[in-house]
């Protein structure tokens, strides 16, 4: 990262314009974010902003991996419904121990009204609680299935996923040994 600031520097002061490209285009595709796209703007100029946007919009969505810096990008370029669309997608790859990009992007698509994404997000998160089997971290599973319970009725379409009862149905079928769990949580 430092060596391609330093390179951006060295080439902004030769006027080397093919390379300036080069490296900007290399330090937006390592790490996608509105700071990186600036960057790629000053080299290539702010008109072309639009066709960058789409096709990186659009590379993101075809990638087969998710990868929640990707998904955050898309909500910073406001592309909401692409990040929905990624996350969904992607659902059965969710890692939530990777808890606060995912909480992030959790609170993210409940601020645009992205209630099946966001419940995509808050069950990765309870799942990974409850399949490390920690009883210190079970709080924070209670209060992310509290949420799921909350959102489940403002949903109208649950898409391709499982809806809230179902899903809850075989949570408990799936992890009903945990009691101390259990015991914590009370239905709303």
């Amino acid at each position: 990262h430092e060596r391609d600031n330093l390179l951006i520097a060295i080439y902004q002061g030769q006027n080397n314009q093919k390379k300036l490209i080069e490296t900007a285009w290399r330090v937006f595709r390592r790490d996608r974010s509105v700071d990186s796209l600036e960057l790629l703007l000053r080299a290539v100029g702010e008109d072309k902003r639009a066709s960058i946007v789409e096709e990186e919009a659009k590379s993101i969505l075809k990638a087969g991996e998710f990868d929640s810096s990707d998904a955050g990008f898309l909500i910073e370029i406001g592309h909401v419904d692409d990040a929905e669309t990624y996350i969904i997608a992607h659902a059965n790859q969710l890692n939530g121990d990777f808890y606060s990009s995912l909480l992030e992007l959790a609170k993210a698509m409940l601020k645009h009204d992205r209630l099946v994404a966001a419940s995509v997000l808050y069950r990765a998160l309870l799942n990974s609680i409850l399949a490390r089997a920690k009883s210190k971290y079970y709080h924070h599973g209670i209060s992310y299935l509290k949420k799921l319970d909350s959102l489940a009725p403002k949903v109208r379409e649950w898409k391709e996923l499982d809806p809230h009862s179902l899903y809850l149905q075989n949570l408990r079928q799936k992890h009903k040994l945990k009691s101390s769990f259990w015991s914590q949580y009370t239905p709303q």
